[in-house]
Protein backbone atom coordinates (compact mmCIF):
# COMPACT_ATOMS: atom_id res chain seq x y z
CA UNK A 1 0.00 0.00 0.00
CA UNK A 2 1.58 3.28 -1.07
CA UNK A 3 2.13 5.96 1.50
CA UNK A 4 1.64 9.57 0.40
CA UNK A 5 2.56 12.75 2.20
CA UNK A 6 0.18 15.66 2.67
CA UNK A 7 1.99 18.71 1.33
CA UNK A 8 1.49 22.43 1.49
CA UNK A 9 -2.14 23.53 1.04
CA UNK A 10 -3.25 19.94 1.89
CA UNK A 11 -2.20 18.60 -1.52
CA UNK A 12 -1.59 14.90 -2.02
CA UNK A 13 -0.34 12.98 -5.05
CA UNK A 14 -2.33 9.91 -6.07
CA UNK A 15 0.18 7.20 -7.05
CA UNK A 16 0.37 6.49 -10.80
CA UNK A 17 -0.77 2.86 -10.59
CA UNK A 18 -3.90 3.87 -8.66
CA UNK A 19 -4.62 6.74 -11.09
CA UNK A 20 -4.33 4.31 -14.00
CA UNK A 21 -6.64 1.75 -12.39
CA UNK A 22 -9.20 4.48 -11.57
CA UNK A 23 -8.78 6.15 -15.00
CA UNK A 24 -7.92 9.48 -13.36
CA UNK A 25 -6.07 11.88 -15.63
CA UNK A 26 -4.72 15.40 -15.23
CA UNK A 27 -7.57 17.88 -15.19
CA UNK A 28 -10.17 15.33 -14.08
CA UNK A 29 -12.45 15.98 -11.12
CA UNK A 30 -12.75 13.77 -8.07
CA UNK A 31 -15.17 13.73 -5.18
CA UNK A 32 -13.55 13.52 -1.76
CA UNK A 33 -15.52 12.36 1.24
CA UNK A 34 -14.92 11.11 4.74
CA UNK A 35 -16.65 7.88 5.81
CA UNK A 36 -15.94 5.54 8.68
CA UNK A 37 -12.56 7.03 9.52
CA UNK A 38 -11.47 6.83 5.84
CA UNK A 39 -10.90 9.45 3.16
CA UNK A 40 -12.48 8.24 -0.08
CA UNK A 41 -11.63 9.66 -3.52
CA UNK A 42 -14.19 9.01 -6.27
CA UNK A 43 -13.47 9.91 -9.93
CA UNK A 44 -16.20 12.08 -11.47
CA UNK A 45 -17.03 12.85 -15.07
CA UNK A 46 -18.59 16.22 -15.79
CA UNK A 47 -20.61 16.73 -18.95
CA UNK A 48 -22.03 19.78 -20.59
CA UNK A 49 -25.75 19.80 -19.80
CA UNK A 50 -26.41 22.20 -22.67
CA UNK A 51 -25.27 19.61 -25.22
CA UNK A 52 -28.20 17.90 -26.91
CA UNK A 53 -26.80 14.37 -26.79
CA UNK A 54 -29.92 12.75 -28.23
CA UNK A 55 -29.76 15.03 -31.27
CA UNK A 56 -26.04 14.34 -31.75
CA UNK A 57 -26.65 10.59 -31.47
CA UNK A 58 -29.49 10.74 -33.99
CA UNK A 59 -27.28 12.71 -36.41
CA UNK A 60 -24.50 10.14 -36.06
CA UNK A 61 -26.89 7.25 -36.73
CA UNK A 62 -28.29 9.08 -39.76
CA UNK A 63 -24.75 9.51 -41.10
CA UNK A 64 -24.03 5.79 -40.66
CA UNK A 65 -27.28 4.88 -42.42
CA UNK A 66 -26.52 7.19 -45.37
CA UNK A 67 -22.99 5.77 -45.66
CA UNK A 68 -24.32 2.20 -45.56
CA UNK A 69 -26.90 3.01 -48.22
CA UNK A 70 -24.23 4.52 -50.50
CA UNK A 71 -22.11 1.38 -50.06
CA UNK A 72 -25.15 -0.85 -50.79
CA UNK A 73 -25.04 -2.36 -47.30
CA UNK A 74 -28.50 -3.57 -46.30
CA UNK A 75 -29.76 -4.94 -42.99
CA UNK A 76 -30.05 -8.38 -44.61
CA UNK A 77 -26.41 -8.24 -45.69
CA UNK A 78 -25.38 -7.23 -42.17
CA UNK A 79 -27.43 -10.05 -40.61
CA UNK A 80 -25.87 -12.55 -43.04
CA UNK A 81 -22.35 -11.31 -42.22
CA UNK A 82 -23.00 -11.48 -38.46
CA UNK A 83 -24.34 -15.05 -38.77
CA UNK A 84 -21.25 -16.06 -40.76
CA UNK A 85 -18.92 -14.59 -38.13
CA UNK A 86 -20.83 -16.25 -35.27
CA UNK A 87 -20.68 -19.55 -37.14
CA UNK A 88 -16.90 -19.27 -37.51
CA UNK A 89 -16.46 -18.35 -33.84
CA UNK A 90 -18.55 -21.25 -32.50
CA UNK A 91 -16.73 -23.87 -34.57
Amino acid sequence: MPLVKVKRFAQVTIPADIRQKAHIEEGDYVEVKYEGNKVIIIPKRITDKSADWQKRFDEAIAHVRRSAQKADITEKKIEKAVKAVRHRITR
